[in-house]
């Protein structure tokens, strides 16, 4: 038997607080298990949280203070309106997250709670489909830009070209494609062709 995924519930409220614990509790599954609750995930009561697996944020200030934490590889679900909610926990290195409009059944909150726990992406149909065609702003997801001569290279190896055949197409040794390629995966934190590709596409930077 799987054991339960651990909830921790982030709310200014108090009230907020002990109405999800409720809406959990009465999705009457052992599944779902809140082992802790505080107004902040950046000063969680008692300073620290340890054996959580989702964290459950509710109201747009709980989304901001979720990029002031340091809860760093944690798996998110925030309850919120707000369109740029998704764009804010994408952009965090999360292991997972998730948005739910603000007042989910008891069904759907414990359904999405599991699966962001399991390490998915969790979001409503309209938001799913806009989020999917918009890319990442290049600022905000590469620590350094790329240069032209990378972006060349990067366009190259998606086309599925060789260092060889870049190397021709572009006129430079082998050698000077080899150190872009190199220079180009620190920047987009990737270690392999597929994985360039698919993060150049995810950012825009090339087209599929």
């Amino acid at each position: 038997m799987r054991p339960a995924t651990r909830v921790f519930v982030v709310a200014p409220s108090p009230l907020v607080r002990a109405g999800l614990r409720s809406v959990l509790d009465s999705a009457g599954d052992a599944g779902v298990v809140v082992v802790g609750e505080a107004p902040s995930l950046s000063e969680p009561a008692g300073g620290t949280v340890s054996g959580v697996d989702v964290f459950l944020l509710a109201g747009e200030d709980s989304i901001e203070d979720a990029a002031l934490s340091d809860e760093a590889d944690a798996a998110l679900l925030a309850l919120s309106e707000d369109e740029g909610a998704a764009a804010k926990l994408r952009a965090l290195p999360l292991r997972a997250w998730g948005v739910l409009t603000p007042e989910p059944s008891p069904e759907e909150l414990e359904a999405a709670i599991l699966a962001v726990g399991q390490g998915l992406v969790v979001l409503p149909v309209p938001l799913a489909q806009r989020v999917i065609e918009a890319p990442i702003p290049v600022s905000e997801a590469l620590s350094e830009p790329l240069t032209n001569r990378e972006g060349e290279v990067l366009g190259a190896i998606g086309r599925g070209l060789s260092n060889k055949m870049i190397a021709r197409e572009l006129r430079i040794s082998e050698h000077t494609v080899k150190f872009h390629v190199s220079s180009l995966y620190a920047k987009l934190g990737v270690a392999s062709r597929a994985e360039a590709i698919g993060q150049g596409a995810r950012l825009g930077l090339i087209s599929l």
